[in-house]
Formats: C-alpha cells, sequence, structure tokens
C-alpha cells in the first residue's frame, strides 16, 4: 500500500492560541496574491479566549462564546486538528496523528512556526494531577462549574451543617490572574446560587486561595494589590498568604507548614511547564532551549535557524529595553502578529524587524463587579476598572458575532439570575474502542507508533516485510509495547484477519501505566521481545552453543521429570513440592496427556485465598496452558517459538499428546558441547 505524497506548505504554525492564529491572519494578509501557502496545526480546531475563562466558571458567559473557530479568525489559511507527534526540522518534515480513521499524515514546509504553548504539569505535588480541578480551557471552566453546581445540588440534601461546609469547600491555588479571577467569580457564583437553595446558607460554603507570595497579583502594583485581596476577603475569599501546597487528597489539602485544609474541591491555577514536543527537539540539539522555551532573536527567528520561528508562550522571547517578555495574551498576540510580518518580509526579500511592543498595562477582575487595572501608569480599581477590563477584552475578542453575544449576555447578567442549570460534560477517554473488518489495516512498517492494543475478539496478524507472520494477536492478547517502549517506530504491518474488536490506550497513558507500575513495566518489556524481527532471532542464536543449533527437541528434552496427576490431592502436590524443587509441574489425566502446567508459586498464591481443604484436587488449582511440541521439532524452530510466545517451558509430547519430557529455554542457553546420550541409554532411567 503506498503512502500518500506528503501536503506541502510554506509556512506552517503550530499551535492554535493567541500567537499562533494571529501569525497566520497576518500570513495570510500579507502573502495574498502571492501563491504562497499556509497551514495552520492545532489540538482544536477553535482558540480560546482564555481571559474570559473564569466568567464561563462563574455563569456570567455561555461557553461557546469565549471560543472561536480558527478557520473563520484564519480564513486563506488551511486549518488541521491534531496531534503533532514528530517534527524533522533538518528534513522539514512533520508527521501528524489525525486519529484512528486518519492515521498518520505528513506534512513538508519551507518555514515553520512554533507557537505550541505551554502545558500542565501537576505531578510535582503528589495527589494534585488526580484531585485538581484546572482552568486551562473552555471544557475545564465547563467542568469546574458543573462540579460546582452539583456540589450545592448534593449539600441541599444533607441535614448536617459540618458535612455541608466540608462538602461546599472551596481551594483555589495560585495567586496570579487565573487564580485571583477564577476565586472572585466561584464566590459570586455561590453567593447567587445560594437562596435557591433552602437547605444551604451562606456561612456553609467557602473559598480558600492559596498563594505562595506575600501579595496576590504581584505583577501589579502593591497598592493595587492589597485592594484586591481587601476586595475578594470582603466578598468571603479567606487568602492564605506565604504558603504552598504539599500534597492534595480527594478530601484534603495539604500544606509545606504541616497545615491540612478539608476541601472536596481543589483548582489548580499554577504549574506550567515546556511543551513536550520543545523539550524532545531541543533534547536532540534541533532547538536551543533557555529553561524549557525556545530561544529567539529580537525578530521571532531562532537562533542558528533561518527558517524556524518561535512565538507566545513557548518562547523565550526578547523584550524591548531589556529582559523577557512576560507569557500574557497581549504580548502572545503582538509577537504573532511580529512573525507574520517577518516571515512575509524573509520570503518577499526584505529586512526584519524586531519586537518593539513593552506593554499597555495590567487587567484584572475580581469579582462582583469590580477590577483593578494599571494602564500607562495610571492606576484604576472598582467598578471602573470593571468596566474598562469588559471593554477591552470585549475590543480583542476575535469576531463581531462573539462581540456582540458576550455584550449581550453582559447586559443580561445585570438585571437576572446567573444561570445555575447543570450540564455535566461528557469527555474522552484515553481508552477508544475500534472496530477492524477482515483485511482492515491497523498499521504499516515504518510508520510512527501512538498506542497500544488489546484485542477484545477476532484476530489480528503482525507480520514482517516479507509477509510472513510473526504473530497472531487472540482474544485477550495485546501487542505494540515494543514500539512505544523503544524508538515509537512500527517495525511489522498489523492487519485484521477477521472482524476483530480492538481497545487502543493512547500513548501518554501506557506511558504513565508503565512508569508508575513497576510489575506492568517488567511484563511488557518481557512481551515486548516477542516481536523481535527473524534478523534479531537469528543473531541471538548464532551465539546459542552448536548443540542448541542442530538436533531436535528430544536431543535436548529432559525426560526425568516430577508430574502430577489432575486427581492427586492437594497434599501430594505439597509433598512433591517438598521433595522435588522445581519452579514448573507437568499436570496429567488418567491417560497420560498433558493437561497443563503447574506453577509452585501460583499454588502458595491460591494457598493464600482458600483453605486448606484435604479434599482439594490438582485440577482444582491454577493450571496454565502449556507451550507443547513434539521431539522432532527442530531446535531452532523450537527457540524462535519460545520468542515469539514468550514461553521459557515447552512440554514434549508424542503423537498421542503423553508426556516424554520438557525442555527450558535454559537447556538451550546452556546445551553441552558433547554429544547427548541416546535414548536406548536414557530407557533404562526409570522416569519420575
Amino acid at each position: 500500500m503506498s503512502s500518500p505524497s506528503p501536503r506541502h506548505y510554506d509556512v506552517l504554525i503550530l499551535g492554535g492560541g493567541f500567537a499562533g492564529v494571529y501569525c497566520a491572519q497576518r500570513l495570510v494578509k500579507r502573502l495574498e496574491g502571492t501563491g504562497k501557502s499556509v497551514g495552520v496545526i492545532a489540538r482544536e480546531n477553535h482558540m480560546v479566549f482564555q481571559p474570559m475563562l473564569p466568567e464561563v466558571v462563574g455563569g456570567s458567559l455561555a461557553p461557546r462564546h469565549v471560543v472561536n473557530p480558527i478557520r473563520l479568525i484564519c480564513d486563506g489559511a488551511d486549518v488541521f486538528r491534531g496531534l503533532v507527534k514528530l517534527v524533522n526540522l533538518p528534513g522539514k518534515r512533520l508527521l501528524l496523528d489525525g486519529g484512528v480513521t486518519a492515521g498518520t499524515v505528513e506534512f513538508t514546509f519551507d518555514h515553520i512556526v512554533f507557537a505550541l504553548g505551554a502545558e500542565v504539569d501537576l505531578t510535582r505535588i503528589p495527589g494534585m494531577s488526580e484531585h485538581a480541578y484546572l482552568v486551562r480551557n473552555c471544557g475545564d471552566a465547563m467542568k469546574l462549574r458543573a462540579t460546582i453546581i452539583g456540589r450545592m445540588e448534593e449539600a441541599n440534601l444533607i441535614s448536617d451543617a459540618a458535612t455541608r461546609r466540608h462538602l461546599l469547600s472551596f481551594i483555589v491555588v495560585g495567586g496570579g490572574y487565573s487564580g485571583v479571577e477564577t476565586a472572585g467569580q466561584m464566590i459570586d457564583l455561590l453567593h447567587s446560587m445560594c437562596r435557591f437553595y433552602e437547605q444551604v446558607q451562606p456561612e456553609d460554603f467557602s473559598v480558600t486561595l492559596v498563594h505562595s507570595g506575600e501579595k496576590v497579583l504581584p505583577m501589579l502594583s502593591a497598592k493595587l494589590a492589597d485592594y484586591t485581596s481587601t476586595q475578594l476577603q470582603n466578598m468571603g475569599v479567606k487568602i492564605l498568604f506565604k504558603a504552598r501546597v504539599k500534597a492534595a487528597t480527594a478530601r484534603t489539602v495539604i500544606l509545606d507548614d504541616g497545615r491540612k485544609i478539608d476541601a472536596y474541591t481543589v483548582v489548580c491555577t499554577v504549574g506550567n511547564a515546556p511543551h513536550p514536543q520543545i523539550l524532545a527537539l531541543g533534547a536532540s540539539g534541533d532547538l536551543p532551549l533557555e529553561k524549557g522555551h525556545v530561544v529567539v532573536e529580537a525578530t521571532g527567528q531562532v537562533k542558528g535557524c533561518t527558517h524556524v520561528w518561535a512565538a507566545g508562550d513557548c518562547a523565550s522571547f526578547p523584550k524591548a529595553g531589556g529582559g523577557k517578555c512576560p507569557e500574557t495574551a497581549q504580548f502572545a498576540y503582538r509577537q504573532g502578529l511580529l512573525v507574520g510580518d517577518n516571515i512575509a518580509a524573509c520570503l518577499q526579500g526584505r529586512s526584519l524587524a524586531p519586537f518593539a511592543f513593552t506593554g499597555l498595562g495590567e487587567l484584572a477582575s475580581i469579582g462582583h463587579r469590580k477590577a483593578v487595572a494599571e494602564i500607562f501608569g495610571w492606576h484604576f480599581s472598582g467598578i471602573i476598572a470593571w468596566f474598562m477590563w469588559r471593554t477591552i477584552y470585549l475590543m480583542k475578542l476575535p469576531g463581531l458575532d462573539r462581540k456582540l453575544r458576550v455584550m449581550s449576555e453582559w447586559t443580561f447578567d445585570l438585571f437576572f439570575p446567573r444561570d445555575i442549570n447543570l450540564l455535566t460534560p461528557q469527555y474522552s477517554s484515553p481508552m477508544e474502542e475500534m472496530h477492524l473488518e477482515a483485511g482492515d489495516p491497523l498499521f504499516h512498517k515504518g510508520e510512527p507508533a501512538f498506542s497500544f492494543y488489546a484485542v477484545k475478539n477476532g484476530r489480528v496478524d503482525i507480520t514482517d516485510e516479507s509477509g510472513e507472520v510473526v504473530k497472531s494477536a487472540l482474544a485477550g492478547d495485546h501487542f505494540g509495547e515494543r514500539a512505544l517502549l523503544e524508538d515509537h517506530i512500527w517495525r511489522y504491518t498489523a492487519t485484521a484477519k477477521e472482524p476483530s474488536t480492538l481497545v487502543a490506550i493512547d500513548e501518554r497513558t501506557f506511558q504513565k501505566l508503565v512508569s508508575s507500575i513497576g510489575s506492568l513495566s517488567t511484563l511488557f518489556r518481557r512481551t515486548a521481545e516477542t516481536y523481535d524481527s527473524a534478523q534479531e532471532i537469528e543473531h541471538v542464536m548464532a551465539k546459542l552453543p552448536q548443540r542448541a543449533r542442530s538436533g531436535t527437541a528430544g536431543d535436548l528434552m529432559v525426560r526425568q521429570l516430577a508430574s502430577l496427576n489432575e486427581e492427586d490431592r492437594l497434599d501430594k502436590a505439597l509433598d512433591l513440592f517438598h521433595r522435588e524443587r522445581h519452579s514448573t509441574y507437568p499436570v496429567l489425566d488418567a491417560e497420560g496427556r498433558v493437561r497443563g502446567l503447574l506453577r509452585r508459586a501460583d499454588c502458595y498464591e491460591w494457598l493464600k485465598h482458600h483453605a486448606m481443604d484435604p479434599g482439594t484436587l490438582v485440577k482444582d488449582l491454577p493450571i496454565k496452558r502449556a507451550m507443547v511440541i513434539a521431539t522432532h521439532m527442530p531446535l531452532p524452530e523450537v527457540f524462535e517459538l519460545m520468542i515469539r510466545t514468550g514461553a521459557s517451558k515447552a512440554v514434549v509430547c508424542d503423537a498421542d499428546q503423553k508426556l516424554v519430557g520438557m525442555l527450558t529455554l535454559f537447556d538451550l542457553l546452556t546445551a553441552p558441547t558433547e554429544a547427548a546420550p541416546s535414548p536406548e541409554e536414557l530407557a533404562a532411567v526409570p522416569a519420575m
């Protein structure tokens, strides 16, 4: 199957935030009529106007009013939604994961812009990843708002006041813009809702803001910071200064000084971290990094690269007059415009301009129709600053339709109660179930690997480049671990041989499971060996003793075996364990046919959870399926079969499936150099 030709763009922009969207918008305008193409790749097909997310939490705005389709804002640019998995800067090539059906899509480019923003890393605080709510995108805001309303609904059914107060205790971590605005909107929402709930009183709910500094909003003047703290406290927000969260549980937040605060709901607005794609390119030496940010010239061009640019939160952008630009929307917006202008100038042979913007000021809404603002050195607070905040952000909001919708909703908010409908949004799962018909390919050799697969039903054949089946994955089997644990490239082709249902686990979830559960890591690293290529197996086989590379299973198998009958009692099995200390024992039926293998460790584990009943028989114990081979099977085939199945032992049987011996991987690796005794010599030795 031939791969489609890569899509080529003169300029490819990664990121759908302020920097990426406005860079694309400016480029389309500057390159109009030149025949140059602009492509935008983003995780979502919309841009989130993040300064208004706290108002979504508070119910002042509908979620759909703070998002804008990138295709409408960047009319003239091609927009693609997906996850960037690989960027080859020297080769000017990019691979995009477009989803289960679209698969991997390849792009090539002349210029590339990194506007990927920042990620969130909560792993530094134990428990925060599992229990904290975020305010990073529209889904986060909707989820938090639904949680607050859900807590109120539940509290209204509780008669015990102490339990209600515990349930309605909210903690916001971080005293920056997002933390202050979110805390203010949360307390406003709780106050406005309270009168509609018979059992809930204002003293039942609480919002606590935990801040590591001495003043909130440290980027503003001390006077405005003090005003903000006073107003929040007057509204009912408790502020803990010079405090850091040490750990979080489902019901408690633990501070670094040992204090414990009861909280059912924790909102985290800190924890920004570099984007993984940026870190990967920095580690490979393709991008110069400074504290996880791309180092750029004042023009937006990455240092040492003529065709690579960066803007926004992922860039270490020089600020006019010295220092680095803060990671705020107004700077990302103007960096995007500058990079767009400079790429157009570069394509047209003109000189590049440096970044000259120094900032217009800072604004923060603190709830209850109050805000603080610092504009061109002038300080404003209260309702005047609140009107300024709304006016300025309304002007910055992309699209006339969004401006009108937000303006009308803000107007209604002045006269009518906030919306307290409990709408519980659904979220995507890290596991996806997929169906394949017979003949459908899942992936091809050489493609990037993004998922780990488990077969729910059906059969998927893993084949090498010659079409030979390496392994058939049946119901209960899994595959993909080797690629995800190593270089993220499929070594084989996977094709459904019959109608099959698979469960796909994304790479990020797989890596988290492997890194946190040691037994899973051990298991997957062992099973990964079952997908060794024929060349890899031949390479290992060449190092085996000569006796293991010639002859048959009957030449090396152990004939003197300690075995059990399936009708034997448990006490007989335990006695055999004591006399013949092996790890595994063949289990036979009355005719001597092999029923399976009993591992001594499995038997002891079984005994932990079952009474020592004298009537227990061997067939009642956890017997494992045995890998059965014939005495005439060539030893190289035995070795390859053990590698492919992950087995370390094989039971050797005759044509009637009766036990004649056992061969282990250890026997192959330590085969004697001298000839083995003949069957006639061994026949005189009594079998156990």
